[in-house]
């Protein structure tokens, strides 16, 4: 048999140290942020908590670019897996990721009740600052480096 020619990328690895904070480079387009993504459906199964999913800008994270960031999980059947079948979807509405099923009758996903995952930007900060997300125990700060500039003090930010 051949070896598989695509590889992804696995956190097995990073997540052995156990660290508070953990920083992936790597080329693009090998399974960085679906990884991560994966981590957070499994984590909130698993009873570990919600994912607090960062980007530098709103605009990243809203509408149909808010709506499709899980889609490639919902699209392998991942959602359906990590959840035994209770879910297969992933619903966003208002910032916010649901785990979701579809309800034939009512021909659209019935969203869980509870988000698994929350959309923060850093341009935005001056917003949530005050709001507290304490089950929140994991946060995926996404495609932090750029080739156009970053915002006025964006680590201290972070």
């Amino acid at each position: 048999m051949a070896k598989n020619k695509f590889k992804f990328y696995s956190l097995e690895n990073i997540l052995k140290f156990d660290a508070h904070y953990n920083i992936i480079f790597g080329e693009r387009s090998n399974g960085k942020t679906y990884a991560c993504l994966y981590l957070a459906i499994e984590n909130f199964m698993n009873n570990k908590g919600t994912t607090a999913y960062l980007r530098r800008f709103q605009e990243d994270i809203k509408g149909k670019r808010g709506g499709a960031l899980f889609q490639a999980l919902v699209a392998n059947d991942v959602v359906t897996k990590l959840t035994n079948g209770l879910f297969d979807g992933v619903s966003y509405y208002a910032g916010k990721w649901y785990l979701s099923k579809f309800d034939e009758k009512l021909n659209k996903p019935v969203r869980d009740s509870f988000p698994f995952c929350y959309g923060f930007s850093l341009s935005d900060m001056e917003h949530d600052k005050s709001t507290a997300y304490p089950t929140v125990t994991t946060i995926i700060f996404d495609e932090f480096i750029s080739r156009s500039g970053y915002l006025f003090d964006e680590f201290v930010t972070f």
